[in-house]
């Protein structure tokens, strides 16, 4: 009792560890209850036990055992954790448990194993299970078995897997025990149960009496099926499910079998192991196969085959084997050798199924072309093989090669083609034979069924009647429209013997296209719907229904299609989107769910022989309906009921009435589907006549119509219909189809409706005849005249009818369909291109038509070629005999086209006049088969238009309309038909041409825009044509020409006219623009559009600039045209011009044009390696071009290396526009190969087409746009390979050009260092082409000002040489850039430039000193206007490109020389004023944006801004070889180790490598790797090492100093620190910070040392890093963390107070900030949490850190940030775009009262004094005071006339002449006047000048200030200190400058010592203080007191004016509230 009362007292965890069994015991009884209590799944307390659970399973006690056994049992279900512990619980019980004594335990061994099932660990389940097949313990063994039999019967084979268990099968049947034996047995019984015949063929491992048992037990499970009965915990929906079909199975309620998981068949393959047979290749086969004799080739054949017979082939490198078998097939002499290599590659294919694939295409090309061989036993070989081969390819990459074997001249290779097709064919569907291969077969195959040889016709015959199975009749027959009809009946009956296959290769159920399951089929259900008799349909027994409704053939009906495939055919006219099918149920069924459904009372009532009995039952059933939804309303059972005797036949009108409305009812609120149609239709027929409810059973048949399709509905009425005798119901079924059409459209196949028509028009009642005679307009609207011509053979008198009626309706459109379904797929694109007519009434398919090609003898053709007209003459009279015959004929005509061509230019009019006739004739009869010969007889029948005689141009019109009106016109267009026309200068065929397209083009559909653009130089050129006539009509046609080209097209076609002739063009064609019809709204696109041409609509827009791409960053006004070239390229001419566009879209590939299957880096290394050419050349060569198309074909499709490699510019141009497409769509695949890319457009430079020019350069913007959004950069490969050949073409002669170079300079400078850009540029300047050097030069100077001298390379001093000695160039334009250049480099250096320049010649210091001179004296703002009048195009809202024109204001441009105004002008130049420009308000958008930031920058000197120049670039750096690299990224890569020894080693050598400063060059490449591994070592570290108990927190310490001590040293080097990019930036901050947030550091000794170390080391990152990209990756990580719902507060306030620190130091960073990227970052956090959001929030302290930056870049650019808003999106309302505005508005509101005098309180006189009218004689005089004030030399004297006569007349109204100026002016008149008054009132002299600069006013401004603070100094006193000691404003002034300082309010002018203790107090201080946050309240605060101080006047006159200014009392008070906010 002792020692149970110790272990009594123990927790339950120690219980079941306890050696007592007892203690033991109750512990597991204990650990029960617990499991059981707890509900939590996550509970710490399963946590606690999951240790101890593995040891429960192996209790050495039985009895404790089985107790443990059912705790594990609750804990497995119970806890989440218990998965962890799945395989060593599992091996416990496989060991211990299922072997043991105690059934019970057996038990919950088991049940725990199905439980790891359910918790989804099936596969460490099994793997434990299976290891114990193979103890020693026969006990074991036979339980382990059983256990999987049992999982594989619960769970299925999907979730317990078969094929690991086949193995272990052989060797338990032959186990001695027998027991093992059984269970083995019952496992591949259960096996077969579930994967069927799958598991036979391992069967043949086995002997041969077992397979007989067990076949035994497989013909007992046959129709079995086996059903899932547990299920995982994530398949309770399918669980749910299944016990719901349960119940209703129960119910007796039949449902379709709608799982198929059980039914899945297994393919056999997938269960047998794969065999290496390279490896078993005998050693000496490769020289075997080599061998002379064939004895020897045949053994190591043999050899092959016998491995290749394995059924499953281990995948690898065959390449080798099947070359040498190729070469055996292909080559060898030997037919034996030839059928054995023939199986050998057969059975390697089936061996490796789809690995095949890279060997197939070779394997197949050979096997064509050895099908020359006739022996049977060779052909039936190669068969097998392609077949075979086959299955591992698509019919895609074989298409050219199977055409070209279409084409051999060898038959057998023809007919065994074709063959192959068939058999291929028969594998597809119709979604997976695309429109685009089948049309390319069909040429092909329409080309060999008229081949002189049986078996190629026969073969062809099969092929397509098996393509016809597949993809249905209506599909193939447009494209073989002129087949004719004895082939054609061919191709049918090959159609209906062909048997498509499965992917399985057996038969599909019924052949067509879409295979249905395979299923025990019901006994047949005939549905109604027949012609009569009518016979109700016979319904199956209960059981019988499972199946689906049996197929009943309908004539007019399509068979069902797969819907959603756009590339598709379309759908069969009027049929819903996707039809609805149900069962038919039995009438057992019907009766008991209509008795469940509708009551037995209301049936009973239905049935009442009583008809008010069933009308108030049929009253109650719509009642109940109609409350229902479409979901609730089982509609067969309602409909079977419906129409159950007496049904709708019912005598009672209002009972009758009401059952038609209910099926009407039914047929929109249900599901109705055909099977209910089939039961009711040949009732409501039988009605349909009736007097009083017809009406009402149409409009029942209407609704059935828009529920099951109108062609469905109508052939079945009709059908129903005439097989009755009552005229009335045939009469009122034909009005009904009449309706039905005008309502739903013609959605009907209107060629099982004309003979119904025509037995109408033969019956005797004259009301059947007349309805059909109705029903023929209705036709004739949608049809035209074509719809007579089924009406040919009728009599005279009928026809005559017939015409009336249509003419009744001639010229009417018809009206838009009301009623139907929209059809779900759209119309397609690519048959509208083509002209096609693929509708099923078309009379392509409706005519018969004969085949007269043979009638058109050779000998008849070359009589039309004789030399005698008479007997050309008898042969164009033949002809005309042939076609009158013949009436309507196919489009093989043989030779005739080209004689009739031959012909049209006849020398003998009446014979050319006989041949149009001919031709008239021929489009009638052809009818659409016109496009077929229309690019041959249409340009001879345009020639004819240049006749003499008008009766022949207007025969020839006539000709021409009616061969359009069968076609279309794109033909002409595509073959360049009108533009070779209106090329000849002939008057009559220009005027008549012209006039034609003028009435022709304005309605036609949209033409290809690239063929139609060529004719518009020549319609240009027929505005000036001699002839008055054709002007006129070239006008006329102006405008129809613009819908199908575009303005564009036209205006840019104008830059080749002469300049004499440009203008007068210009103004028609302006005049004509105006006349282009309104924009219509775009039709909606597909996604995968095809490249048809787009409509017109898209083309003449109202500004040609606005139709350019959003992505293009150019100003609407710097060019009026579209910048958009043209698309496509133009037709070349030629034997090709022919060739349709359309035929070139089905040779397109259908996959993507760019892949990623060779990665960059692999080229990167080859080119390191030198295993391939180095990208660097003068011209290109044809190795480089060789080169990058060898590379490109790995990456790029055919289609795209065919145009990308094409030598004529145009396929250039449709592959950039290819590309283009690509930019967004295949981003990851553009910045895969962006090298190729940027390879292929440096070839493109050496290219002259301008229009593919442009289109590159408009690529590699929107290009080099979507990398800096994604923050790439560029590769040194790359960039040297693209950037130098673009330099090249910034000296390109159009201006456009160069301006889209530079601007993609300026987003290079994003993605590359804009040092290394400053070396290919500079590079440039050694160019000979003058322009190249202008715009290099140029771009230095921009370089220089916007990045400091230290970007100049390789030094200053050899750059800056370089660009002076360009100072004396020949060329005017380079010396002026090189002194525009080297005057920026003297802003920022000063005299000191000319240490870097050396010694100039004199001319040359003479021309610098002068600039630097005049630059000197040139006030901004006028700089800033001179600069907008020379470049126009840099206007001041211009983007990027034009940037430069503010950003340089005080530098002369290139080309201007000295200004006008300097030699023409004797008057000094601040003095100069341009009134004509005063005007334009942009030009005066500059002074506002003066930054005045309050009383500070008023009272102390104002200086000139100097630039301070950075510090010089680093020395060159060291090329590290490839050795050295690899080794620093391997030592890298060993910082990421787990292990921390390995970890400080690899950092340990990167310190020593940092130390040696000559080494220290080779870690610039490697920067961002060393700082991904560091980060995520520090992740690691800060997770696993200190999260892990067993790890010595010591050495964890000792590897964060480490990190700390490689960063700091990485830091403490300014050029490598700078390599850090922003992404990498932000990961090691998060990093960090979370460090100095962890609480686990306090714990530790030497922990806060770890903090210190951090702050130093985060202070050190900020400061040293490129200040862009840390700035931005602090605000990316404050806004993602912002953004996150878990992240602390006091993590974000670390985050800002780094942001504080950065806003410090923006001062002395501003420079080197790239602001663009840092305003589009506050952009984008702004964007993503607006200031509108914050008001819910607790805390807004990172909005208010936010705008701080925003408003310090503000303060410290002032106007000039407005330039680098280019990254945001203009379109957008971005909030940082109005808070800066906001902050410019408000400082230059300040400025402006201050500037001018003034106040809100004290305006001018003029706007509160009511001013007296002016006399003429004043008003005279006043304008000729204000012209001199204008002007440039009288403006002074002009200001002191205007204060004289205002003294004179005070009362004069000046508003009048200031109205019409601006209001910069009006400010500049004001401050005249009021200077002269103060220079009357004091008798000082005043300077009135208006034009001076800002500074020297501000610096006037200041001196008079302190004057006056000195005049009012004894009146004062502040804080206690005299001011006459030492002028008190002045003394506080500076005490309250160094506060500011200290509170980051003006950091310019902070000491430094001041700025070293705030670095010093961010770095000890690394948590935020309360009184931070207070902090940038008194900075807000302030910086409002500054900025809202706008006046400081007193109340005194304009004597104490000066006083105002002097509020000392102010500045003392803002002093005390600063000094209280720095010490609180």
């Amino acid at each position: 009792m002792g020692d149970d009362s110790e272990w009594m007292k123990l927790p339950t965890d120690e219980k079941v560890q306890h050696k007592v069994w007892k203690a033991r015991l109750a512990g597991y009884e204990e650990a029960i209850k617990l499991f059981k209590s707890i509900d939590d799944e996550k509970s710490p307390e399963f946590s606690k036990f999951a240790p101890f659970v593995r040891k429960f399973v192996v209790d050495s006690n039985a009895v404790a055992q089985e107790k443990a056994m059912e705790a594990t049992v609750v804990y497995v279900e119970k806890a989440a954790v218990a998965t962890k512990v799945a395989h060593e619980v599992t091996q416990g019980i496989v060991t211990k448990c299922l072997s043991a004594s105690k059934q019970k335990t057996k038990e919950y061994g088991k049940e725990i194993i199905m439980l790891y099932i359910e918790a989804e660990k099936q596969d460490v389940v099994s793997e434990v299970v299976i290891e114990g097949w193979t103890n020693k313990n026969p006990k074991v063994v036979a339980a382990s078995v059983q256990v999987m039999k049992e999982a594989l019967r619960d769970f299925g084979n999907k979730i317990v897997q078969i094929k690991p268990m086949v193995k272990f099968l052989p060797k338990l049947l032959e186990d001695r025990d027998k027991n093992v034996r059984d269970e083995a047995k019952g496992l591949v019984v259960e096996m077969y149960r579930w994967v069927g015949a799958a598991i036979k063929p391992k069967l043949v491992d086995f002997k041969p009496v077992q397979v007989a048992e067990l076949e035994a037990e497989f013909e007992k499970l046959a129709g079995e099926k086996p059903h899932q009965a547990r299920f995982l915990r994530s398949q309770q929906d399918l669980k749910a499910k299944m016990e719901e079909k349960a119940a209703m199975a129960e119910a007796g309620v039949d449902e379709e079998e709608e799982d198929e998981e059980a039914g899945e068949d297994v393919d056999p393959y997938d269960l047998l192991e794969p065999v290496n047979i390279l490896a078993a290749l005998p050693k000496d086969y490769y020289d075997k196969i080599e061998a002379k004799k064939w004895q020897e080739r045949r053994e190591a054949l043999e050899a092959v085959q016998k491995l290749c017979e394995n059924p499953k082939i281990e995948p690898g490198d065959h390449g080798a084997l099947v070359k040498t078998l190729m070469k055996v097939v292909g080559k060898d002499s030997n037919v034996m050798l030839v059928v054995l290599g023939g199986k050998c590659l057969a059975s390697l294919a089936m061996g490796l199924r789809n690995k095949f694939s890279p060997y197939a295409a070779q394997c197949i090309q050979v096997y064509i072309e050895k099908f020359k061989e006739k022996k049977p036993m060779v052909v039936t070989a190669l068969r097998d093989a392609i077949d075979a081969a086959y299955l591992s390819i698509s019919l895609e990459p074989l298409i050219e090669d199977l055409v070209a074997a279409l084409e051999n001249k060898n038959p057998s290779i023809k007919a065994e083609t074709a063959l192959f097709l068939a058999r291929a064919f028969s594998r597809l569907t119709l979604s997976s034979l695309p429109k685009k291969q089948l049309k390319v077969f069909c040429a092909g195959l329409l080309k060999t069924i008229n081949d002189t040889v049986p078996d190629v016709r026969e073969a062809s015959y099969q092929a397509l009647g098996t393509a016809m199975k597949v993809v249905t009749e209506k599909n193939i027959m447009i494209y073989m429209a002129d087949t004719d009809s004895i082939k054609m009946q061919k191709i049918k009956d090959c159609c209906e013997k062909a048997v498509l296959l499965n992917a399985k290769g057996e038969p599909r159920a019924g052949g067509a296209a879409k295979p249905k399951p395979q299923g025990s089929e019901p006994k047949p259900v005939t549905r109604p719907g027949a012609p009569p008799p009518v016979a109700r349909p016979k319904t199956a027994p209960g059981k019988a229904s499972t199946g689906g409704p049996p197929k009943t053939k309908r004539p007019g009906t399509a068979k069902p299609r797969v819907a959603g495939k756009k590339s598709g055919p379309k759908k069969p006219a009027g049929q819903p989107a996707e039809e609805r099918t149900e069962k038919i149920l039995s009438d057992e069924a019907i009766a008991e769910k209509a008795a469940e459904f509708i009551g037995a009372e209301v049936l009973a009532q239905l049935e009442q022989a009583n008809w008010k009995e069933r009308l108030a039952g049929t009253e109650t059933l719509v009642t109940n309906l109609r409350r229902m939804t479409r979901d609730m309303i089982p509609c067969q059972v309602c409909i079977r009921t419906i129409i159950k005797k007496p049904g709708i036949k019912d005598n009672n009108f209002q009972v009758l009435k009401l059952k038609v409305e209910l099926v009407a009812y039914l047929a929109k609120n249900a599901d109705f589907t055909r099977v209910s149609a089939d039961y009711c239709l040949p009732d409501l027929v039988e009605k349909v006549g009736d007097v009083k409810n017809g009406a009402g059973v149409q409009e029942a048949l209407s609704c059935i119509a828009e529920a099951c399709g109108l062609d469905y509905v109508a052939g079945t009425v009709m059908k129903l219909a005439f097989g009755q005798k009552n005229p009335k119901n045939q009469s009122e079924a034909l009005n009904w189809l009449t309706k039905a059409i005008t309502e739903f459209g013609l959605k009907v196949q209107i060629k099982q409706h004309i003979q119904n028509i025509k037995t109408a028009f033969a019956a005797t009642n004259p009301a059947i005849r007349q309805s059909a005679l109705s029903l023929l307009p209705v036709l004739y609207l949608h049809m035209g005249q074509q719809l007579r011509m089924f009406f040919e053979d009728e009599k005279p008198a009928l026809l005559q009818q017939i015409d009336a009626e249509f003419e009744k309706v001639k010229g009417q459109k018809p009206p838009a369909p009301v009623r139907g379904m929209k059809p779900t797929d759209d119309e397609d694109e690519e048959d509208e291109a083509d002209g096609g007519r693929d509708e099923e009434d078309s009379p392509v398919d409706l005519i018969p038509r004969n085949d007269v090609g043979d009638r058109f003898s050779g000998d008849l053709i070359e009589s039309l070629s004789d030399k005698n007209w008479k007997v050309r003459g008898e042969g164009l009279q033949k002809i005309i005999a042939i076609l009158n015959e013949a009436k309507f004929i196919t489009g093989n005509l043989g030779s005739l086209p080209e004689a009739i061509k031959t012909r049209l230019g006849d020398a003998n009019k009446i014979l050319v006049t006989t041949t149009i006739g001919i031709c008239v004739t021929l489009a009638t009869n052809l009818g659409p088969h016109c496009k077929a010969h229309v690019k041959v007889i249409g340009p001879a029948l345009i020639s004819c238009l240049a006749d003499m005689k008008p009766a022949l141009r207007s025969t020839a019109l006539g000709a021409l309309n009616a061969w359009v009106d069968n076609t279309t016109l794109t033909p002409l267009v595509e073959c360049e038909a009108l533009s070779d026309a209106l090329k000849l200068e002939n008057p009559n065929l220009r005027q008549e041409l012209l006039g034609w397209l003028t009435e022709r083009l304005p309605a036609h559909k949209p033409l290809p825009r690239d063929e139609m653009r060529l004719c518009v130089p020549h319609l240009l050129s027929c505005l000036e044509d001699r002839n008055a006539e054709v002007r006129k009509k070239a006008q006329e046609a102006l405008v129809p020409f613009m819908i199908h080209t575009g303005y564009e097209s036209v205006f840019k076609a104008t830059n080749k006219l002469k300049p004499a002739s440009k203008d007068q063009i210009m103004q028609i064609i302006e005049k004509a623009k105006d006349n282009l019809p309104a924009k219509q709204p775009k039709k909606k696109a597909a996604p995968a559009k095809s490249s048809a041409a787009p409509p017109p609509v898209d083309d003449y827009d109202e500004e040609p600039a606005r139709s350019a791409p959003p992505t293009k960053e150019k100003s609407p006004s710097a060019e009026p045209p579209e910048k958009v070239p043209a698309k496509g390229a133009k037709k070349t001419k030629g034997k090709a011009a022919p060739a349709s566009s359309s035929r070139k879209k089905v040779e397109e590939d259908v996959g993507p044009p760019l892949t990623v299957n060779e990665p960059k880096e692999k080229r990167f290394k080859d080119e390191k390696n030198m295993k391939c050419l180095k990208w660097n050349f003068k011209d290109p060569k044809p190795e480089y071009v060789e080169q990058l198309r060898t590379q490109m074909e790995r990456n790029f499709s055919k289609t795209m290396i065919d145009i990308l490699f094409h030598t004529d510019f145009k396929s250039h141009t449709k592959a950039i526009e290819t590309l283009l497409k690509c930019v967004e769509s295949l981003h990851e695949e553009q910045l895969a190969n962006l090298d190729l890319i940027l390879k292929w457009f440096s070839l493109r430079f050496f290219d002259t087409n301008p229009s593919m020019l442009n289109k590159a350069l408009d690529y590699l913007q929107q290009l080099f746009k979507l990398l800096s959004d994604a923050d790439y950069q560029l590769h040194e490969y790359e960039a040297n390979s693209f950037i130098p050949y673009l330099v090249i073409k910034v000296g390109e002669n159009k201006d456009n050009v160069r301006r889209d170079v530079r601007g993609i300079f300026k987003q290079l400078y994003h993605i590359y260092p804009a040092s290394k850009m400053y070396v290919f540029i500079a590079d440039g300047v050694k160019s000979k082409n003058s322009k190249t050097r202008t715009e290099c030069l140029e771009e230095l100077g921009y370089l220089i000002e916007t990045y400091g001298i230290s970007i100049c390379q390789p030094t200053p001093q050899v750059a800056l040489k370089q660009v002076a000695g360009q100072i004396g160039d020949q060329d005017n334009k380079v010396r002026n850039a090189a002194l525009n250049t080297t005057v920026i480099a003297h802003q920022i250096l000063g005299d000191n430039l000319f240490k870097y320049i050396g010694t100039l010649r004199d001319k040359d210091q003479s021309y610098l000193d002068e600039r630097i001179k005049r630059t000197k004296s040139k006030p901004a703002p006028a700089a800033g206007r001179s600069q907008s009048r020379e470049r126009p195009k840099s206007v001041p809202n211009a983007p990027p490109q034009s940037q430069r024109a503010n950003s340089q204001p005080e530098i002369q441009r290139p080309g201007t020389g000295i200004p006008k105004s300097q030699s023409s002008s004797a008057v000094p130049r601040e003095y100069r004023i341009e009134i004509q420009d005063d005007s334009n308000k942009e030009n005066f958008q500059m002074p506002k944006l003066y930054q005045c930031d309050g009383l500070d920058d008023i009272l102390q000197d104002v200086q000139m801004p100097v630039l301070k120049a950075r510090p010089p670039s680093p020395g060159p750096k060291f090329l590290s070889n490839a050795d050295t690299s690899s080794t620093v990224s391997f030592v890298i890569s060993q910082i990421t180790n787990r292990d921390m020894s390995v970890c400080i080693q690899a950092l340990a050598q990167i310190d020593e490598v940092f130390k040696d400063s000559d080494k220290v060059s080779v870690m610039e490449d490697h920067v961002e790797q060393l700082l991904v591994a560091m980060s995520m070592q520090f992740k690691m570290a800060y997770s696993t090492h200190m999260g892990d108990d067993e790890t010595p927190k010591d050495e964890v310490i000792r590897l964060y100093r480490c990190l700390f001590g490689t960063l700091v040293a990485l830091f403490q080097n300014s050029v490598l620190a700078c390599h850090a990019s922003k992404e990498i930036l932000k990961e090691l901050m998060y990093n960090l910070l979370t460090l100095l947030l962890d609480q686990r550091l306090n714990d530790l000794e030497e922990g806060p040392q770890v903090v210190r170390s951090v702050n130093v080391l985060v202070v050190k990152i900020v400061e040293r890093s490129d200040q862009t990209n840390v700035l931005c990756a602090l605000i990316r990580l404050i806004q993602e963390c912002v953004d996150s719902q878990t992240c602390s507060n006091k993590f974000i306030e670390l985050i800002m107070k780094c942001l504080w620190k950065m806003v410090r130091m923006l001062p002395d960073t501003i420079k080197e900030l790239n602001l663009d990227r840092v305003l589009y970052d506050l952009h984008v956090f702004l964007r993503a949490f607006p200031s509108s959001t914050w008001k819910e929030r607790a805390n807004d302290l990172p909005l208010r850190t936010i705008k701080t930056i925003l408003h310090s870049l503000v303060k410290l650019k002032g106007s000039k940030i407005l330039q680098h808003l280019g990254q945001i999106d203009a379109s957008e309302a971005s909030e940082v775009k109005i808070y800066i505005q906001r902050l410019l508005q408000k400082e230059g509101h300040n400025l402006d009262a201050e500037v001018n005098g003034t106040n809100d309180e004290n305006k001018t006189p003029r706007s509160t004094s009511k001013s007296k009218r002016l006399s003429k004689s004043t008003h005279d005089m006043l304008t000729e005071i204000f012209k001199k004030v204008g002007s440039k030399e009288y403006t002074k004297e002009g200001l002191r006339d205007l204060y004289e006569f205002k003294k004179k007349y005070p009362e004069a109204d000046m508003d009048p002449f200031l109205k019409k100026t601006s209001q910069y002016f009006q400010n500049y008149i004001e401050r005249g006047l009021h200077a002269l008054e103060m220079e009357e009132t004091q008798g000082g002299e005043s300077q009135v000048d208006a034009g001076r600069p800002a500074s020297d006013r501000y610096l006037q401004r200041a001196t008079q200030l302190r004057e006056n603070l000195g005049q009012d100094s004894n009146k004062q006193q502040i804080s206690n200190v005299p001011v006459e000691d030492a002028n008190a404003a002045p003394y506080f002034r500076e005490k309250l400058r160094m506060l500011r300082a200290q509170c980051g309010l003006d950091p310019n002018t902070a000491s430094k010592e001041s700025s070293t203790e705030m670095i010093s107090a961010l770095t000890q201080e690394p948590e935020i203080s309360p009184r931070d946050s207070s902090l940038e309240e008194g900075r807000d605060s302030v910086s409002d007191d500054i900025s809202s101080s706008k006046d400081f006047s007193g109340d005194g006159p304009a004597s104490k004016s000066a006083a105002k200014f002097t509020d000392v009392e102010s500045l003392k008070a803002r002093l005390e509230r600063i000094k209280q906010m720095a010490n609180s």
